[in-house]
This record gives structure tokens, C-alpha cells and sequence, in this order.
């Protein structure tokens, strides 16, 4: 996993410090002293550090790297920081962070409640359809035969009493690799097979299944419900 953020610097002040010779060039009267502080972005600032100072010489042109401070230029940032607070905005990522993460939950939480009662009112749609089918209706099954299983479609033919007639689409899906062509749902009569199947709708009520009469036991599993151009899914 990775953490992106950016490292910015903060200005307290640049003073002349006259009074501290450059140990580079050996001249007085041209260091300057600048006090800054680090801190973390990303959102906002966040985890500021500590301050410092770089120096530079006027007379000479030259940044004094810290490995060649004197005890003098030590003194002269002690004194420079003095009384420099850190602002609280360099801390507002410790009150933005947490809103964007509530912020985050909250609506990842709204998302799947959303989704769950969507979820629901399409299984009951899907059940009430399996009892009371519309002719047209497609229902988007797996079919098993106790040996193979492949992805296909019953398009709602006719009712009569207790039973259903199916047209077995001839549109089969066997890659599961390639799920999403069975959403690709064939409206088209030439997809669908001329000679009708009966089911028993008393018999699919309890488990969402059209069960074949036949041995080995053949059954077509209901995800979903394709009904006026929509498809409703169950999960």
C-alpha cells in the first residue's frame, strides 16, 4: 500500500545576523539566518517538525551547510526561535482527517444500504414474479444437468393453472470468465427455442427453482428477472 503526500516548508522569518562571521568566507556583516519548519501535506498539513535554520553569506554567495555552524551561528538560531509557535493550521489535517474518513464511511455505509434495500426489493420482485410470471418475462437462470452447468434464459411463453411454459433460450453462456455477457439479455424470438417447456409454479415457490421432471434432476436456478427493458437482479 502506498501513502502519498507532499513535504512543504513553512517561513517563520529571515533575519541579518552581522554579528556572526560566515565560516566560509571568514567576513563579518553578510550572514543571514532564515527559521523554518517541515510538515506533511496531503488533504492538508499535517505532522509538523521541528524548526530550523539555513544560512546563508551575502559576501561570498555560499549556503553554510550544517556541518560548518560555528558555536556562534548555534547561539544565533537559539535566540532567532525564540518565542516562534507553531500556527495551528499546520495541524489541520488532525481535525480534516478524520471528517474525510467519517466523510468516507458514511457514505461507503449509505452506498450499501442503497444497494442492499435495492437488492431486496429486487429479490421480492424476482419471487413474485417466479409465482405470478407476465408473459414475456425472461428469467435469467443457471441450468444444471447433474454434469454440466451453463448460464442461459427462460422467456415466459404462457401460464395456465399452477403451470409455466418456458422457449429455453438457444443463447448459452459457459466461460465464467465472461459473466457479463449474460447480462447481454436476447429479446429477439429467434434466440429462443419454438417448442415451449412446462414447470410448476407451486414447485419453484419455495426454492427459486423451475425443477425439471426428468432423471438425473435438471433445475434451473432465478438470478434475475429481465421485464420491460430492466433487468433485476437478485444479488
Amino acid at each position: 500500500m502506498f501513502y502519498y503526500y507532499q513535504i512543504r516548508r513553512h517561513h517563520h522569518k529571515t533575519e541579518a545576523v552581522p554579528y556572526v562571521t560566515c565560516p566560509v568566507c571568514h567576513t563579518d556583516g553578510y550572514l543571514h539566518m532564515s527559521i523554518l519548519q517541515k510538515y506533511r501535506w496531503q488533504l492538508g498539513p499535517i505532522a509538523p517538525s521541528g524548526k530550523y535554520a539555513i544560512a546563508w553569506c551575502e559576501h561570498c554567495g555560499n549556503y553554510i551547510p550544517k556541518v560548518k555552524w560555528t558555536d556562534a551561528m548555534d547561539q544565533a538560531f537559539r535566540k532567532m526561535k525564540q518565542g516562534l509557535k507553531t500556527p495551528l493550521r499546520l495541524y489541520r489535517g488532525l481535525v480534516v482527517y478524520p471528517l474525510v474518513i467519517a466523510a468516507v464511511v458514511g457514505i461507503a455505509l449509505l452506498v450499501f444500504k442503497v444497494k442492499d434495500h435495492k437488492q431486496q426489493g429486487n429479490q421480492a420482485l424476482v419471487k413474485d414474479a417466479i409465482l405470478h410470471p407476465h408473459q414475456g418475462d425472461i428469467f435469467q437462470i443457471t441450468h444444471t444437468d447433474g454434469t454440466n452447468t451453463y448460464y442461459t434464459y427462460f422467456k415466459v411463453a404462457s401460464t395456465r393453472g399452477d403451470s409455466v411454459y418456458f422457449y429455453p433460450s438457444k443463447v448459452r453462456v459457459t466461460d465464467v470468465k465472461n459473466m457479463k455477457a449474460w447480462d447481454n439479455i436476447p429479446t429477439a424470438g429467434s434466440d429462443y427455442e419454438t417448442r415451449p417447456i412446462g414447470f410448476s409454479i407451486s414447485a419453484a415457490k419455495e426454492s427459486d427453482m423451475f425443477t425439471y421432471a426428468t432423471q438425473p434432476v435438471q433445475y434451473g436456478m432465478v438470478w434475475s428477472l429481465y421485464r420491460d427493458g430492466t433487468l433485476y437482479k437478485k444479488y
